[in-house]
């Protein structure tokens, strides 16, 4: 039989109702209560809500290229508010990971955190304390500036009111503007607010170019940016930067956001800040800035900074990172050509503890650090960066010539390129200094103009001015392209032959035709101080009699006048035109041999059109779509080259003669390419100005070298050396993301195989390369090379350089009225 409890005592009974009754009232205040200071607060939460009501945010305006990406934004503030489309998914990942993994569950407050936090404070005796701030409350709280620390009843009533408004704000908004709102207010150190403002500070880039870990990192900031803040002077801090970057990694990766294989290979990366890496740059700064200023005068300074805009440009982020890199490299070899600059070196008192700056960064293969020479021993330098300290073979000195100890002591700072390095630190160097020398380099798709790479000078911080537009310089022998594909277009052919021999023009304006008695002629000046024209081959010889193949691909100087002349000087200009090339054409013999100054822009679009097979080029471009906040398109641009403007049989006579400049001519580097290529090079007087101009069925690219002052580059310095090397490196990497393709023959060319040496029909009695020659129906060389033919032509070739001057008189055209030229240079870069 079960035991009986023993009844409570009356006492006993007595205290329990009193105890039930005390609580009973107690919990009937503390909820009247409750409900009083809820309601209190519920209508003390209007206010703040009418807060958020009028917050405007300010947006970037973001610059693209063709896949979306983002190349460049402008803003006005350094605070940037911006739309949560800005906002990289990553960090919203991380963040909600972190600080709020029940974020887009819950109503503003979130019960399992209460309860978490409740429970740890009561297991632990009040020694861990937990906020149980969601995500909601976090930013009521840095909204209000209510972050101070008070006393149980303070604590609670704030609480409470996080709470109130936590609700009334889930209510009223949704979950992505409260994300918005969040991330635009969020502290992350440095006295930045705002995601955007710390991506900028940290890591140089706009918010929506924030890699994964970057996003990692900011997100880790906000539980205590001071402490976590990477740039602290503190090394335990950076450490823990790095540690509370991975436990976000980590915490992405248990809540779905992340796989683990990616996460392992995050949490290996070393922390890279802008401040300690110059190579954190933009990726096409001169096209940065035409969009600009395009919109500055279109649509107004505060409209493009503030208004959200959002600009298309045609631009191809492969292939600008690759002429970055090529004209960068290219203009390095030719400075270094140029021989080292001691002026350009820094010296230091102290070798031992003097700190340069940029020695922080996190070095990789390719940057450019100072070193300080500590001395020489063994044939090496040893050179100190920071704490660390190298041997640098002289062999790594080897292009700056002779006595280098000399030139550079104990106490020298010269500037190294790293050559490689192993977590951020350099292990070898060599020898280097930033150019002087400049360049430009433009590349296109012919058909529709549009702009695909474009690079206007070394350094876009040293100097703004875009020498791919704004620059006009002297073309040199590029200009031949277009003499000869006039000539084609008058009747010549490949095959036809032209003099290179010594020869005087004469113009008509300031001499006259005098006959002599025996009659003979020649000429008299008609006044004092004039000088005739008499054009010298590069190599200063002449070689006689040889086909416009010939004189076309080893780019001979007297033969590309004479066919000026014969051509006629308005037949060029017109073929020029129409081509595109809008600026002044002098029509003097030297415009042959490129005398007029044209931009890097005009030249792509005329040799586009003969890419094109005469199709007109449109004026290349890069600006395709302008939208605004909301993505209303508010313009666009497009281009297609529709007119046929020269012959196409006559056009492709000129490819073939250029495409023999690139495989055995002046071009002949272009065989590295192995693809089917065109172009022609260009050198001006005193190697001021070097160019190549080459194109493939589907690009056109052309390079400028030169200095901004009309010097000598270096003696020896002409298109071959100087320009197609970087126009090289850029089509390596470009040409293989384009299909490849022969040009192809108009229907209706007939092709004959052609001695080179006499112009004729190849025959057995020819001897030096035949040439495959497509020509136009009826103009195929009627007769074959025989030994008769072979030995006029040696016999012409063998006096060419002794014989005498042979005068020519130059008839100056008539002036004609041109269109005025359309300003490439202006503020609108689709004009």
């Amino acid at each position: 039989m079960a035991a009986k409890l023993p009844k409570p005592s009356p006492t006993l009974r007595k205290w329990l109702r009193r105890l039930l009754l005390v609580s009973g009232i107690g919990a009937l205040l503390g909820a009247v209560g409750l409900g009083v200071t809820w309601s209190y607060l519920s209508r003390d939460a209007d206010g703040f809500l009418t807060l958020f009501a009028l917050r405007v945010p300010k947006t970037i305006t973001k610059v693209l290229d063709q896949s979306g990406n983002v190349i460049g934004i402008f803003a006005e503030e350094h605070r940037v508010v911006i739309p949560y489309g800005d906002i990289p998914k990553a960090f919203v990942n991380a963040l909600v990971a972190t600080e709020d993994k029940d974020f887009w569950e819950h109503g503003g407050v979130s019960a399992m955190g209460v309860a978490r936090s409740g429970w740890n404070f009561v297991t632990s005796f009040g020694r861990r304390r937990e906020g149980a701030s969601t995500l909601t409350m976090q930013l009521i709280r840095t909204v209000t500036a209510k972050r101070e620390r008070r006393l149980l009843s303070g604590g609670l009533q704030r609480k409470l009111q996080e709470i109130v408004l936590a609700r009334k704000l889930e209510k009223a908004y949704s979950k992505k503007q409260i994300m918005e709102m969040y991330a635009n207010e969020v502290y992350f150190g440095g006295g930045r607010y705002g995601i955007e403002a710390a991506s900028e500070f940290y890591f140089g880039k706009s918010a929506p170019q924030l890699n994964v870990e970057e996003c990692a990192l900011l997100a880790g900031l906000v539980q205590n940016p001071n402490w976590y803040n990477p740039y602290n002077p503190d090394p335990k801090a950076r450490a823990a930067a790095k540690t509370r970057r991975n436990h976000v990694l980590i915490r992405m990766v248990k809540e779905g956001y992340l796989k683990a294989p990616e996460a392992s290979l995050l949490v290996e990366k070393p922390i890279r800040l802008a401040r300690e890496n110059a190579r954190e740059e933009a990726v096409a700064p001169y096209v940065v800035e035409e969009v600009r200023k395009y919109l500055y005068e279109k649509y107004g300074r505060e409209q493009a900074l503030n208004g959200g805009l959002e600009v298309t440009t045609s631009l191809n982020s492969f292939w600008q990172e690759s002429a970055n890199e090529a004209v960068r490299n290219g203009l390095k070899a030719v400075d270094r050509r140029r021989g080292f600059r001691k002026e350009a070196v820094q010296f230091v008192s102290d070798p031992e503890t003097t700190q340069l700056n940029g020695w922080k960064r996190y070095f990789e293969k390719g940057d450019s650090v100072r070193g300080v020479i500590l001395g020489w021993k063994g044939g090496k330098a040893q050179v100190r960066i920071g704490a660390g300290q190298l041997d640098v073979p002289e062999s790594a000195f080897a292009w700056a010539g002779k006595d280098i100890q000399k030139l550079l002591p104990r106490g020298a700072a010269p500037l190294f390129a790293v050559k490689s390095a192993e977590d951020g630190t350099p292990k070898s160097l060599e020898l280097d200094q930033d150019p002087q020398v400049e360049g430009a380099l433009m590349a296109v798709d012919p058909m529709s103009g549009e702009i695909r790479a474009m690079v206007g000078g070394y350094d876009f911080n040293r100097s703004k001015f875009n020498r791919s537009t704004q620059a006009l310089r002297q073309v040199g022998s590029t200009m031949k392209a277009y003499v000869y594909g006039a000539a084609f277009t008058a009747g010549k052919t490949p095959a036809t032959m032209v003099q290179d021999i010594p020869t005087r023009f004469l113009d008509t304006v300031d001499y006259v035709t005098v006959t002599h008695p025996d009659g003979t002629t020649d000429f008299k000046p008609l006044r004092p101080g004039v000088k005739p024209y008499e054009p010298k081959n590069y190599e200063r010889d002449f070689w006689g009699p040889i086909p416009i193949w010939e004189a076309l691909r080893d780019s001979r100087n007297v033969p590309a006048v004479r066919t000026l002349e014969e051509t006629g000087v308005l037949n060029v200009i017109d073929f020029a035109r129409k081509c595109g090339v809008t600026g002044n054409i002098p029509p003097y013999p030297s415009m042959a041999l490129g005398s007029g100054d044209f931009t890097l822009k005009e030249m792509v679009r005329g040799y586009s059109t003969i890419a094109n097979g005469g199709l007109q080029a449109p004026v290349p471009f890069f600006i395709k779509k302008v939208t605004d906040r909301n993505g209303r398109v508010l313009e666009t641009h497009g281009g297609a080259a529709t007119e046929q403007v020269l012959d196409p049989m006559s056009t492709y006579q000129l490819i073939q003669c250029l495409q023999g400049v690139a495989t055995s001519g002046t071009g002949a580097k272009s065989n590295e390419l192995n693809w089917p290529v065109a172009g022609k090079t260009g050198t001006t007087d005193d190697h001021t100005d070097a160019w190549f101009m080459g194109f493939s069925t589907k690009i056109v690219c052309g390079v400028w070298v030169g200095l901004d002052e009309k010097k000598t580059i270096y003696k020896g310095a002409d298109g071959a050396k100087v320009a197609l090397p970087i126009w090289v490196d850029f089509m390596k990497a470009a040409l293989p993301t384009t299909e490849r393709e022969e040009f192809k023959a108009p229907e209706g060319m007939e092709w004959a195989d052609i001695d080179r040496y006499t112009g004729l029909l190849a025959t057995g009695a020819t001897t030096d390369r035949v040439l495959h020659l497509a020509f136009k129906p009826g103009t195929v060389p009627k007769s074959g090379s025989d030994a008769e033919a072979i030995q006029k032509i040696r016999e012409a070739r063998e006096k060419a350089h002794t014989q005498s001057m042979e005068n020519r008189a130059w008839g100056r055209p008539a002036v004609v009225e041109e269109p005025k030229p359309v300003d490439l240079s202006s503020a609108d870069p689709n004009a």
